[in-house]
Parts: structure tokens; sequence; C-alpha cells
């Protein structure tokens, strides 16, 4: 009998256990809930609000909250709490590292309903969060909201919500294929000498002579300086490099160019850009896209930008030159390059020229009086200036002097600072050679710039 007795006892503490055990894990599933408040009904080109309810208890880990909207539904942000929001792709996110102690958060966005739409959507959606290092959600219950037309919309314009997406690809694809433009960017390089980075894009655009703008995304670290606009305004700011042209240029196929110059220790691998070209069409903002490519734009005009554009399309566009090896002569300009400011104090010490070494015809000349020319580089071994600065087209020889340690190539020879400032420019800004600056000599002997404009008058 006590036997029995003893039996009984277990099963009904057992019992009350499993009913415990039940009753909190309702508690637990029952402690978060989601409700969405939303309109039965809405109007094509005007706002409406979603208002979403979370009674989540005591919990307070990382959460989040979304709802994917159907395209024609844009998303702007109202109530957020602590939240972060975010709308991209049409998914509506709100984001808690962690949920504040309330036991309920009230949370809302606006949408606004584009006004070419009719027809029913539904949406619904999902709250994530984490409990005891294990990932819970809660669905929320599915909404269904009519879209009442607009009344300045006429009935042949209207589309249906769920078509809207094949529509509009369908447009964008009609309206970029009128023009067909085509956007290509070298992959960016450093500069001969110096740090700077230069990138080139590749704009192709047939006929088209309206506004545009070009836009690319700088990572941090870089400063963005205009090397040929092509006559469009250039700006950078916030990270953002941006072309602007009224009227784009007449010729069917252009390179603009502009330089990266680090403001820390980044390199060339730290240069991952994003752009686009966009303009307006039939008041929409079309956005082609800019691919980069292992290509070559040093060679391309406009006599040839057809056939390029054509190989590029076929895979069979030659390549940039490859990087260059320990033994080539760029190796040594790169390794060897002496950094130098155009306002660098230089020696006045009589220089000792390597007349064994560099060749006659390459020697630079001992002049008299006071003049200038400008410096290309200045490396530790010695290299043949013609074949590194033949692509250049120089229309003066580069010459080799040899002072400090170094084989320094110069070109030019002018009596005036402005007439070499001129030069300078031009290499600069057109040979795309950004470190030249300019030096001045004293009867073949180096002097400053300073000291020279006071010889010269240039002062």
């Amino acid at each position: 009998m006590q036997n029995i007795e003893n039996l009984m006892l277990k099963k009904l503490i057992f019992s009350f256990s499993l009913i415990c055990l039940f009753i909190g894990w309702v508690d637990t599933v029952a402690q978060v809930n989601v409700t969405m408040l939303a309109p039965a009904e809405v109007t094509a080109g005007k706002e409406f609000s979603i208002n979403i309810v979370i009674q989540k208890g005591a919990l307070e880990e990382f959460s989040r909250f979304q709802q994917l909207l159907p395209v024609g539904l844009k998303a702007i942000q109202d109530q957020s709490g602590s939240a972060d929001f975010s709308f991209e792709n049409q998914m509506v996110r709100y984001i808690w590292l962690k949920l504040p102690p309330e036991e309920e958060i009230n949370i809302s966005y606006k949408v606004m309903v584009n006004e070419r739409l009719k027809g029913t959507f539904s949406i619904k959606g999902e709250f994530s969060y984490v409990e005891d290092d294990v990932r819970k959600s809660v669905d929320v219950e599915q909404a269904s909201m009519v879209i009442n037309p607009s009344p300045t919309i006429a009935e042949s314009e209207q589309v249906d919500i769920s078509e809207f997406a094949d529509v509009l690809a369908a447009e964008k694809a009609e309206i970029e294929s009128r023009y067909d433009i085509t956007c290509i960017r070298q992959i960016p390089y450093k500069t001969l000498t110096g740090n700077d980075i230069i990138v080139k894009i590749l704009v192709y655009k047939k006929d088209m002579n309206k506004f545009a703008k070009i836009e690319e995304q700088i990572p941090d670290g870089f400063d963005a300086k205009s090397m040929d606009s092509k006559e469009g305004i250039f700006t950078f700011k916030d990270g953002l490099a941006k072309f602007v042209w009224m009227n784009l240029p007449p010729e069917p196929g252009f390179i603009i160019s502009y330089r990266l110059i680090p403001t820390g220790n980044q390199t060339v691998e730290d240069v991952t850009l994003t752009g686009k070209l966009s303009y307006i069409e039939q008041g929409r903002n079309v956005e082609v896209d800019i691919i980069q490519k292992s290509v070559d734009l040093e060679q391309v005009d406009e006599a040839n930008i057809e056939n390029f554009l054509a190989s590029v399309e076929s895979g069979e566009a030659p390549p940039p030159p490859p990087p260059p090896k320990d033994d080539t002569e760029k190796d040594m300009l790169e390794k060897d390059t002496e950094t130098v400011t155009e306002t660098q104090p230089l020696t006045k010490e009589p220089q000792t020229t390597r007349h064994g070494d560099i060749p006659p015809t390459r020697l630079l000349p001992v002049e008299t009086g006071t003049y200038y020319r400008v410096q290309l580089a200045a490396v530790h071994r010695l290299i043949d200036p013609v074949s590194v600065y033949k692509k250049y087209n120089f229309d003066k020889p580069v010459k080799i002097e040899f002072h400090e340690g170094w084989y320094k190539y110069t070109i030019g020879s002018f009596y005036s600072y402005s007439d070499a400032k001129a030069f300078k420019d031009i290499v600069v800004t057109k040979k795309k050679i950004s470190g030249a600056f300019i030096t001045a000599y004293q009867n073949g002997q180096r002097i400053t710039v300073p000291e020279a404009m006071k010889l010269t008058g240039d002062d």
C-alpha cells in the first residue's frame, strides 16, 4: 500500500512539473508579441504610415525588425527610437544592438506611394532576436492594402503594383538603349614619380548632348584633384568626386581623369572606386555604372574609340603594360625617385658629373647666366631618358646631370620663371607627370628658385 501511495505521489509531482514547464514555456513565448497597424486603403502619389508595436517583456539583447515592400513603395524614416533605420533594396530594417528597457516599443515609418500605382498589395514582417544565445523570431501578421489611383494620372499611365517592377525595367532599358552609353574606368595606377594615383574614365555617349554628371565614391585617406575634366565642373567633398556638365562635350567619346593624393600611408592597393554617370531623360534619372577594366586608355582617341570598345566587348582589348620588374627602367624610377618640392633649397656645391656614365648627347649642357629647367625625376641608377619619356612626345630633349648622388632628369631652358612655370603646368596637367617641379641654375650650377627669381627680376 505504501508503495502504491509513493508511486501515485511521484506521478502527481511529475505531472505538476510538466504543467509548470508548459506554463513557463507559454510565458516565454507570450512575452514577445508584434503588432502592425496599417490602413486598409492608400492613395497613389501620397504618403501613409505604418506603426509597429513590439511587446518584448524583459528582452534586451540584439534584435531586428524587417519588412519587404513591393517596388513602387518608398519607406521614409519616422519614429525609430534607439534603433538604426535603413531602407535598401525595398527592405525596411530596424536594428537594435541592445533593446531599450521598456517592455513595449513603438516604431513607425512613412511610405510614399508612386503616383502611377493602382491595385492591391500585402506586406508582412519579422521580428528576430537573441535569447539565451539562441536566435528566435516572431512573424508579423500580413496586412493587405488597396491603392486608390491618383486622379491626376491618366488611366493609360497607371500600372498595377504587381507589374510595376517589370514595367520600370522595360522603360529603363528602352531609355538607356536610346543612347547606349558606355563608361569604362582603367584600373587606377601610381604615377611614375611621387605617390599620386591616376584615375582615367572613358565616356562613350555618341550624340547625346545634355546635362550629365559623373560621381565617384572615393575611399577614406585620399584627396582628389581634377586633371582633365573636358570642360566639366569638378568638385570633391565628403569623399565624392564629381564632374558636372551643363552640356556634354560634342565628341562621341572622351576621357576624363583625376588624381588621388594619399593623406596618410595609403597606396594604390587601398583604392576601391564605385561610380556612375547619370542624366535626366523623360523626367527620369537614368544611371549608367562605370565599369572598371584592365585596359590602357593612353592610346584611345576619337579615331579608334569604336574599335577599342568593340575589342573590350569581345575581350580582346590589350591590357595596360604589366607592373615593371626590378630590372626595368620604370622600376628604377619608381624606387629611386627623389622626394623634393619646388621650394626645397638645393646645394650650391659644384656638382660632380660622371662623364663616363652619361652619354655626351644626354648630358646636361652648361649655359651661361641664370635660367630655369623642369625636373622630371631623380634616380640612383642611370637610365635612358629617350626610352622612358618617349610616350610623352616632348618637343624638348630630356637631359641628365649627376647631382648630390642622383641622376637628375630635366627638360627645357627658360630665362623667366613664368615661362618655366607655364611649361611645368603642361608637364603636370597634360603629360600627367605629377611630381615635376622647377629647378634653377646660375652658369650651370644649381641655385634656389627664389635666388634665381631675384637675379632674373621675377620676384
